[in-house]
């Protein structure tokens, strides 16, 4: 090869067949029973969604409102803002392979660990540093 030519490669990223309702229950469900185990997440998770193979992970955060402020999103209780906590990719519909992606402040996500679905959770649970607040 020479200077000019480089060498290319394609990247083949599996496509996950569409979840059926059924599927898209239990896979939920098992998310939900794995998060009763572990006490950070238990705390900090309020709520969880699931669209395509992406399973997002809620949690509300108080907002401490200065007199006339105006939010854009409306507030839950008159004080609690609900904010993406972290996104769980999956590439199979087992749980078998997994990615764990965090939102940047420009709502961007980006993947931090890839494992099975409990490795996953489990990541979350114990990353300090992408985690925290």
């Amino acid at each position: 090869m020479t200077k000019k030519q480089s060498k290319k490669s394609w990247t083949n990223k599996p496509q996950v067949s569409k979840f059926t309702a059924d599927q898209k229950t239990k896979m939920l469900d098992k998310v939900k029973k794995t998060i009763e185990k572990l006490p950070k997440l238990s705390q900090k998770v309020s709520r969880m969604d699931m669209r395509a193979n992406l399973i997002y992970l809620y949690e509300l955060v108080e907002q401490f409102l200065p007199e006339g402020a105006i939010f854009m999103k409306p507030l839950i209780d008159g004080k609690y803002l609900e904010l993406p906590y972290a996104r769980i990719t999956l590439h199979d519909t087992h749980g078998d392979s997994c990615a764990v992606d965090w939102q940047r402040h420009n709502n961007q996500w980006i993947t931090l660990h890839t494992g099975t679905l409990e490795e996953c959770l489990d990541y979350i649970e114990e990353d300090s540093c992408w985690f925290c607040n």
